[in-house]
């Protein structure tokens, strides 16, 4: 049994073409989040530096391969959400091949630094490479904890067309913000998920408050030189 299957997300696909993302209540239980908050600290402690993909006093990431999961003790608990058959479905559905990989998952934890920032990824953006992400909060978001946050889709599509119309597309195209009655921050409780192409206009939260965020980030996409 898959101790952290996912509840089936299928009838959303044409939600996420259409708008750009999906927020999902109950991706995953309290339970399996509290299992998950866990295990994600033990590795924390654990993981070596190779591992980090950003480790300050205020922002701790870790990345992990499906290899990693497969092979390394203390992120064996990623395994099954490497295999998870209602999360492949759902990215084979969404890209329209068989062909699909889960590239890699992010665990992170990020608390207040006691300074508000303006630069990516704390701006909105939309990157180049593209991928189909999920987000699973694994603690509460509420109102200044950093939930991620989109441009909601009919105002995101003038600014990518206007955007993507320019020669040189960068790595990750920042947006400027003119109308905030057109942006759409997610907050939740634990198991709430988000599923999002990075396509959309799209930010990180920046943690404003005095709890500590967690979430674990689920990269997907069509598989390179296959």
């Amino acid at each position: 049994m898959n101790m952290y299957s996912t509840k089936n997300i299928n009838n959303f696909v044409d939600e996420v073409r259409e708008n750009g993302y999906k927020k999902v209540e109950s991706f995953l239980t309290t339970e399996q989040c509290l299992e998950l908050e866990k295990n994600t600290i033990k590795a924390f402690k654990k993981a070596k530096e190779k591992h980090y993909h950003t480790k300050t006093d205020f922002v701790k990431v870790l990345t992990v391969s499906q290899d990693e999961a497969e092979n390394i003790k203390y992120f064996k608990f990623l395994k099954d959400l490497f295999n998870d058959e209602s999360l492949i479905s759902f990215v084979k559905n969404y890209f329209g091949t068989d062909d699909v990989e889960i590239s890699k998952i992010f665990l992170s934890e990020s608390s207040n630094s006691g300074e508000k920032v303006d630069v990516l990824p704390y701006k909105l953006h939309f990157d180049k490479t593209r991928y189909l992400k999920i987000m699973i909060y694994l603690r509460d978001v509420g109102n200044g904890d950093g939930g991620i946050t989109f441009a909601k889709k009919e105002w995101n599509t003038k600014l990518q067309e206007d955007l993507l119309s320019k020669q040189e597309i960068q790595e990750e195209n920042v947006v400027e913000v003119d109308d905030l009655s057109k942006i759409d921050e997610i907050i939740g409780k634990p198991g709430t998920g988000v599923i999002f192409d990075t396509n959309i206009t799209h930010k990180a939260g920046q943690v404003l408050s005095d709890n500590k965020r967690l979430v674990l980030r689920i990269d997907t996409r069509p598989k390179i030189n296959s």
